[in-house]
This record gives C-alpha cells, structure tokens and sequence, in this order.
C-alpha cells in the first residue's frame, strides 16, 4: 500500500514538472488591429527614430530590455514577437531570446535569435524606478481600445501607469 502511495505521489510530481514546462497561454488575449492603422504605424515610427535612446538606455539597464521584431515564420506569416535583449552585437544587430513563441512557426524553433535594427518595430525598458521607456505600440494599443471602447483590465491599466516619456 506504501509504495502505491509513493509511486502515484512520484508520478503526481512528474506530472505537475511537465506541466510547468509547457508555456501558458497569454495573459490578455490581443486586440485585433487593422493592419494599416494609423496610431500603430506612428508609434513603429517613433519607436525606430528613438534607437539611439534606446541603445542608452541598454547601457543603463542592460537586464530590463526588449524589442518587439517584425517576424516571418517558417509558413510565411507575419508575426510581431517581443524578445528580451541579451547583448549587442556590433552596430546593427542584437542577441535576444523570444519572450513570446510564433504561432504560425511550424516545427522547432531555437528561442536564441539574432535580429537586426530593421527587424525592430518598438522597444521597453525598464528601469531601476519599475518605469517603462518605449513600448509605443502598446501604448498605442491602449489608447486604440480606449477608443473603440474596450475596457481595459485593471492590470494592464497600472503597466499603462507605469509608461514615462522620453
């Protein structure tokens, strides 16, 4: 009876590892947005015209940065993925570890990943205060569902609070 009670405790711990290696879906689900427009074009814009602040403020905070890349997945969709900077590599590219997964990538796909200053649509940082610099599509994206009158969720309406200017 004791080694029943083990074996299925063992197996109970085996199963809830697995469990936690498996990713959890997101959070928010996403706001579906034209593709063209214009409040998410400007804060792409605005978010390449600012790199060099950026690039500052990586120095700064080197642990607390991302990038949001414009990604082509292996069955040729678009995707917009944030990925956590690890270093700069040389002038125009950086080693960043995907944050969120594609979901058109089919197959395996190596989370370690060199993008260049192209593949950049928008960029955060963080800093020692828990304030954001960038992340000028989100903010976007809030000020597109306050618009359209979709009633943000208490949390993402602290992160909102949480955005400065640069």
């Amino acid at each position: 009876m004791t080694i029943i009670v083990i074996t299925l405790i063992v197996a109970l711990i085996g199963v809830a590892a697995c469990l936690n290696m498996i990713s959890p879906g997101p959070e928010f689900m996403p706001l579906v947005t034209d593709p063209d427009e214009p409040l998410l074009k400007e804060a792409m814009e605005k978010a390449q015209g600012t790199l060099e602040t950026f690039y500052e403020l990586l120095g700064k905070f080197p642990e607390n940065a991302l990038v949001k890349l414009y990604f082509v997945s292996n069955t040729d969709q678009v995707e917009h993925l944030w990925a956590e900077v690890l270093e700069r590599e040389g002038e125009g590219e950086l080693k960043v570890r995907l944050v969120t997964p594609p979901v058109t990538h089919k197959g395996q796909l190596d989370r370690l990943y060199t993008c260049t200053t192209e593949e950049i649509e928008d960029w955060a940082v963080r800093d020692d205060e828990d304030c954001i610099y960038g992340g000028f599509t989100e903010r976007a994206m809030f000020a597109i569902a306050e618009r359209d009158g979709v009633k943000l969720p208490e949390k993402l309406l602290e992160r909102k609070a949480q955005y400065r200017e640069i």
